[in-house]
């Protein structure tokens, strides 16, 4: 799934538990700054009534000038347990350019100030129709978007989520890092 990333980082480290996806943890450089990354994948079959997705959550480390958490969710069904918008107590209007099929919700008081710094950069990520989660905290920031989707055959004959062979394109996973890379360095706490 990865060996086609690697060279867009340093200090890799592939593990897997028992028939779970690879996870992949390693540093990764961005500007002046490098960061801790951890990508794996998930495949969703809480939902019912469609073919499971699979899922590739992104987690990158970096202290954030920000006093809560913030969180879109887009398309949102209720069973997205990578999501911590369930637990977040303020509900805010989209800007209007943004996907408006979202949730978004937040522990911040000044969210929309938030997402006015990072208006681009998040509005591009979130607009790729793949794109299910950004969620941004004190400690980082969390993409999470669809990499493939079951094998129709399989699930309706079998119930079995079946995704073939993956494998990430580099090209792709860059232009969402570079994005995120963004967002990461114009919240960056200035003593970081």
């Amino acid at each position: 799934m990865f060996d086609d990333c690697l060279s867009l980082f340093s200090d890799c480290s592939l593990s897997q538990s028992g028939t779970r996806y690879p996870q992949l943890r390693a540093q990764w450089s961005y500007g002046r700054y490098t960061h801790p990354v951890s990508l794996r994948a998930m495949a969703d079959t809480l939902q019912t009534r469609r073919l499971p997705p699979l899922w590739l959550i992104m987690d990158v480390r970096c202290a954030l000038d920000l006093q809560g958490t913030l969180d879109v969710l887009v398309r949102p069904t209720g069973v997205e347990v990578f999501s911590p918008s369930r637990d977040l107590p303020q509900r805010h209007e989209l800007p209007g350019h943004w996907p408006q099929n979202s949730l978004l919700k937040s522990s911040l008081p000044d969210a929309p100030g938030v997402l006015a710094r990072i208006d681009q950069a998040a509005c591009a990520l979130l607009t790729d129709p793949y794109s299910k989660c950004l969620t941004i905290r004190p400690d980082g920031l969390r993409y999470v978007l669809q990499i493939a989707q079951s094998s129709q055959a399989h699930y309706m004959v079998l119930r079995n989520a079946h995704f073939g062979s993956q494998r990430l394109d580099p090209q792709h996973l860059l232009g969402k890092l570079t994005l995120v890379g963004d967002i990461l360095t114009t919240l960056k706490a200035t003593d970081a």
